[in-house]
């Protein structure tokens, strides 16, 4: 049965709830005062190296591979509109097929 009280009820967390867990459950080899510093040093690490990794691809990315296989007899600034006039002509020689 539910007992219902006039009194009201305090639910807030600590600020630093995590922290305090996270030292309970730890050997307790230092004081809080020194666990705490280094938990939330670590915390922030951790989310620090969980940030979005950049994975974007350099617009002419396959002129660069295309190049890098070559024999690489031209520049790559003579090699790039070659390469992409040959893509060009490929696509639209498929697409009459």
């Amino acid at each position: 049965a539910l007992v219902k009280s006039k009194q009201p009820v305090d639910v807030s967390i600590p600020y630093n709830a995590a922290a305090k867990l996270a030292y309970e459950a730890s050997d307790k080899s230092m004081s809080f005062a020194d666990f705490e510093p280094k938990y939330l040093a670590d915390a922030v690490a951790l989310v620090k190296s969980k940030q979005p990794v950049d994975v974007s691809v350099p617009y002419n990315a396959a002129a660069k591979l295309a190049y890098e296989a070559s024999d690489k007899s031209m520049s790559f600034a003579d090699f790039e509109p070659k390469y992409l006039a040959d893509a060009v002509a490929e696509v639209k020689a498929k697409q009459q097929k």
